[in-house]
């Protein structure tokens, strides 16, 4: 049996017996060993699906540093590509509110911000004419409100030195307004948050003496950098049962392929955007798996009861990492996905999306 020190060093390694175990229960339980770093540290709440887009599942798996680092990117990187849905539906959040998204009118390509509500230009437009630059000939202002208009006014008024009032017109567009927002639904670092969101759904429901096993050292490594080689993907073609196609549910669920020794994580986005993740290979486990899942309904903020017996389909890991799937079938199952939203929010029609 190794020293309490060697014990430390090692990472909350499994050679702990239940004597050494005792030793550090009362300071340095593995409940303070960081679940990607390893190191003896005071861990934080985190999110497993990240609260901006309305998650509430919790557990203490990060230490500080992890997760400060993980919120500036990987949960960055969700509410950059997926945070306008939560904003157009109108989800709650723990922390903060809703942010506007931009899109940009395809007509004019002027820039806009939409609240889930109303339209309004992203910035205000100021055109200025002065052939000497100090008297002035003519100017422009579309501004977003009055406020806006009289202090831009003002301060013309005071560059130039211009006496008396100023004509204003109110510009009224009724709409409907055609708009685009480009997202992403592919990148190093967008693979990384979905294997954090499989991962950390792991480690609050598996032992801890599975998830610290040489078997996860891969994917925590990856989450860790994400400039290891790619152990998620985005996968439509395998993932049809991670959405009803009524609700915009986040899903997770995690299965073993006992023949192939793999464990498999999937992630669904509101029922649009669905990922696989290869959480561990060489996996062996003497345990019966039913499956590990999660539904949730953002919307309304509450737990979807699904299918206790239910059994995902066993993925190779090639069918993990490299799904056969056309852009044709990628694109109609978005088209399926913006159906849900559109059911759902009032002021919006989602019309087509194509690849750039």
């Amino acid at each position: 049996m190794g020293s309490p020190s060697e014990a430390r060093s090692c990472g909350c390694g499994l050679r702990w017996t239940t004597q050494l175990f005792r030793l550090v229960q009362g300071s340095r339980s593995m409940e303070t060993c960081c679940f990607v770093c390893k190191k003896i540290r005071s861990l934080t709440v985190e999110h497993i699906i990240p609260q901006a887009i309305g998650g509430t599942l919790k557990g203490r798996l990060y230490c500080k540093e992890c997760n400060d680092t993980f919120g500036n990117t990987l949960d960055d990187e969700v509410l950059t590509q997926f945070g306008w849905i939560g904003t157009l539906l109108n989800i709650k959040r723990e922390r903060g509110k809703a942010q506007p998204y931009e899109v940009k009118e395809i007509r004019s390509g002027t820039a806009l911000l939409f609240d889930g509500k109303d339209l309004k230009r992203k910035n205000p437009v100021v055109k200025i004419a002065s052939k000497d630059g100090n008297k002035l000939d003519f100017a422009d202002v579309i501004a977003r409100s009055e406020r806006e208009l009289h202090e831009i006014c003002t301060s013309i008024r005071k560059r130039y030195g211009v006496p008396g009032g100023i004509q204003t017109s109110q510009d009224v567009h009724p709409g409907p307004t055609e708009a685009e927002r480009v997202i992403t639904i592919d990148s190093a670092v967008l693979r990384g948050a979905v294997s954090k969101i499989a991962y950390g759904f792991a480690c609050i429901k598996l032992p801890q003496s599975i998830i610290f096993s040489p078997a996860f050292e891969a994917i925590r490594q990856y989450i860790g950098t994400t400039d290891q080689p790619s152990l998620a993907s985005p996968n439509f073609v395998h993932t049809g049962f991670m959405t009803d196609h009524i609700r915009p549910l986040h899903k997770i669920h995690v299965t073993l392929n006992r023949d192939q020794r793999l464990l498999v994580g999937f992630v669904s986005l509101f029922g649009i955007f669905r990922f696989t993740v290869l959480l561990a290979e060489n996996f062996e486990s003497e345990l019966e798996w039913p499956g590990l899942d999660y539904t949730f309904d953002p919307v309304r903020r509450e737990p979807v009861v699904g299918n206790d017996i239910f059994r995902a389909p066993h993925l190779t890991k090639e069918a993990i990492l490299h799904p056969k799937q056309s852009e044709k079938f990628v694109l109609a199952e978005l088209r399926k996905g913006y159906e849900v939203i559109d059911s759902y929010a009032e002021k919006v029609s989602f019309l087509d999306g194509q690849f750039i």
